[in-house]
């Protein structure tokens, strides 16, 4: 065999039919204090901990920013290559590949009014019947169905900020939110953790981790993999210099 194709061979056995020609699109969504897009431009701790830590050789990364069920449609049609803080569910592992190590570990939560009989709540039971905002799309945990508490999804962007404006209208009891990390800093942000509490779901610790399309080049998940497994422990120290600001 030639020089030349031998070389050509070996590229693509090592690179495999799904390569991406030096453009890796990475799919973010507002999720504070990890992710904040502000005008289309990514930033925050998560952003940060990718370009540093989880590096493919020779690769550009191409950003992409967009509400958060936007992010499972991207996927779902390959529009994009990766996408980061996913929950792993049934449904989507049928179009998504998981990293086996998670980004980061929480809680779900649900923000209540400090004005309300919930504040006294010690498990789901205490929200019975009752209505959550909650984010379309997003991850909602089969508990608070089988509990009998009422989901009322919200699209687009600033979810928590226009979800608080419906509990001051009497429209919510509360809001769902998957990270409690999330809601206690966007309290906080808004200036508003005098009115609110985040009141931490009991036994519900939750994984976040990266996210590939189905059909990723086996080369590039486990150079991922690796990066993450053995840089896991810098992003906390990253969302903790963020968390001192």
């Amino acid at each position: 065999m030639p020089q030349f194709l031998s070389v050509l061979f070996i590229l693509i056995s090592f690179w495999g039919p799904t390569a991406f020609g030096g453009v890796l699109r990475v799919n973010v969504y507002d999720l504070p204090p990890h992710i904040f897009t502000l005008n289309g431009n990514p930033q925050g701790p998560g952003i940060t901990f990718f370009q540093d830590y989880l590096k493919i050789p020779n690769t550009e990364v191409q950003w992409v920013a967009t509400p958060f069920a936007r992010v499972l449609w991207d996927m779902q049609n390959k529009k994009v290559d990766v996408a980061l803080f996913l929950v792993p569910s049934a449904e989507r592992e049928q179009y998504m590949r998981f990293s086996k190590t998670p980004l980061f570990t929480t809680s779900s939560a649900i923000i209540i009014p400090r004005n309300s009989p919930l504040m006294k709540a010690k498990s789901l039971e205490d929200f019975r019947g009752r209505t959550l905002g909650h984010s379309k799309d997003s991850f909602t945990p089969t508990d608070l169905l089988k509990h009998g508490i009422k989901i009322e999804p919200l699209s687009g962007e600033n979810v928590i900020e226009r979800n608080i404006q419906k509990i001051q209208g009497n429209r919510l009891d509360g809001i769902f939110i998957p990270t409690a990390s999330n809601g206690e800093y966007t309290l906080r942000k808004l200036k508003v953790n005098d009115q609110y509490q985040v009141f931490v779901v009991p036994n519900t610790s939750l994984n976040l981790h990266v996210a590939f399309r189905k059909d990723i080049d086996e080369k590039t998940y486990q150079m991922v993999e690796a990066a993450l497994k053995k840089n896991q422990r810098q992003y906390r120290k990253l969302l903790d210099q963020q968390l001192s600001k």
